[in-house]
């Protein structure tokens, strides 16, 4: 008998545990997805949401960098320096002051004074040669203008999460419309099909009933034309189905797609008052807060161009590196400070002021619009989440009168009191009446999830998913 070597134990063992892993991973990729599973799957894969965090970290790290701009600003300057200094003086020995004095201590000052009481230097003085410098500024008062910078930049970050939030907000509204319209689709192609079921068991009961000559050919013709309209039903009921759940792949960015975990449902509880909703949207709502991040950016543009007619006070250094080649006027180092003060500006400062204040008077008309939108979008939805949920409702009594004169129908056609056209007839009342109930829960789930989207509170809509008071719709 043949033994395997070592070395190929040690490959089965290897492909043996692979297999079970690969075996015992599977069930993960065909597990039921939850509407929450589906949202943090496309908060990842969105490549508009990947921008949009790009973006946040572009902001932070610009605010991050400007927390430094009321340090020292440190600079080494190198550089080769040709040239030739002209040199022309013209000393006044102030001999000739002296040479009053009597004596031989006059003639010989006198005599000096003759050739040198005035003495003329002229000489060229070659400079060139290497130079470097280490310099340093430190701002000490700029009038308000860094912390400005500092304050507007940090407002951007505001505004770039916020509009983040807003982009997660309709994303989530659109998967909400998606996924349960998946939901809706394979709800309503199942009911379809057992309508197509239901249809053929009818025919094959006319056919046999017609063998036996209880019912005319006319009345199996006419089932067997029902069953061909419930064919044809299904078939388009089936590609609304491929539809739904290829639009909802593509925007999950997947390959396939698992079942569904989250059912239609409607919430037969408190939903709320509209006022609450909208206390809610002003507190909560992206949009406002992005239209506040404005403002603020723009009040931050006041206090820069008021700066502008300030003085700035600033502390220097300067240290020359390699003294060799230094000139007489040129130091080995220096420090002080210093004041500027702008006397006149070839930028109207008074404009700029002017032009800044305008962009506070547009933010604010902005943020008034932004917060309109935001009431008038909550208001609707929670309109029609009412109305959703009113509809369901009144569905309800519609289905069971409808189910019941189905029953009805089918009894007397088995006794032969009543024709294919009457169970037909009766059939599809039921069937737009079960329709209507799940386009009604539909509605009130996209509406419910467009009103949360609107006043900014996505992540309630999740956890409402849990409510004791949820109806679920099949």
């Amino acid at each position: 008998m043949l033994r395997p070597s070592p070395t190929a134990a040690v490959l089965l063992g290897l492909m043996a545990a692979l297999a079970a892993g690969a075996s015992s991973a599977a069930p993960s990729t065909t597990a039921p997805m939850g509407f929450g599973d589906a949202r943090v799957l496309l908060h990842e894969r969105a490549d508009i949401m990947a921008a949009d965090r790009a973006e946040i970290a572009r902001a932070e790290s610009e605010a991050e960098a400007a927390k430094s701009l009321s340090g020292p600003k440190v600079e080494m300057d190198v550089k080769q320096v040709w040239g030739t200094k002209t040199v022309d003086l013209g000393i006044d020995t102030g001999l000739g002051q002296l040479s009053g004095l009597g004596g031989v201590p006059g003639q010989i000052i006198s005599d000096l004074a003759q050739k040198y009481n005035h003495i003329d230097i002229h000489f060229k003085e070659d400079i060139g040669g290497p130079r470097a410098a280490v310099t340093a500024t430190l701002p000490i008062y700029t009038g308000g203008l860094i912390t400005a910078q500092q304050n507007a930049l940090n407002h951007k970050v505001s505004e770039t999460r916020a509009d983040r939030d807003m982009r997660e907000n309709t994303l989530d509204a659109e998967l909400a419309a998606r996924y349960w319209g998946v939901q809706l689709a394979r709800s309503v192609a199942a009911l379809h099909r057992s309508v197509f079921e239901d249809q053929n068991e009818e025919l094959r009961r006319a056919k046999r009933f017609e063998q036996k000559g209880l019912i005319a050919k006319v009345e199996r013709l006419a089932v067997e034309v029902a069953r061909d309209n419930a064919r044809r039903t299904l078939v388009s009921a089936e590609s609304d189905v491929d539809v739904a759940e290829a639009e909802l792949m593509r925007q999950l960015r997947a390959t396939s797609l698992p079942e569904l975990s989250s059912p239609l449902f409607v919430l037969t509880g408190d939903l709320g008052t509209l006022e609450q909703w909208q206390n809610r949207a002003d507190a909560q709502s992206p949009a406002i807060r992005k239209m506040n991040a404005l403002r603020a950016q723009a009040n931050e543009g006041i206090s820069a161009a008021e700066a502008s007619f300030k003085p700035k006070v600033y502390a220097f250094g300067t240290k020359n590196l390699i003294k060799h080649y230094l000139t007489l006027p040129e130091p080995d180092w220096m420090a002080g400070v210093g004041v500027t003060f702008t006397l006149w500006d070839n930028h109207d400062r008074f404009d700029k002021l002017n032009a800044a204040r305008s962009v506070v008077t547009k933010a604010e008309a902005a943020r008034s619009e932004a917060k309109n939108q935001v009431a008038t979008a909550v208001e609707v939805a929670f309109l029609r989440v009412m109305q959703a949920r009113e509809e369901f409702e009144l569905t309800c009594s519609t289905v069971e009168l409808a189910r019941e004169n189905l029953r009805l129908r089918e009894a007397s056609f088995a006794e032969g009191l009543s024709n294919a056209v009457d169970v037909d007839t009766a059939r599809t009342k039921l069937t737009g009446a079960e329709v209507a109930r799940r386009a009604a829960a539909y509605k009130f789930v996209v509406s419910w999830a467009m009103l949360h989207a609107s006043a900014g509170a996505m992540p309630d809509f999740v956890n409402s998913l849990t409510r004791s008071d949820l109806v679920v719709v099949k």
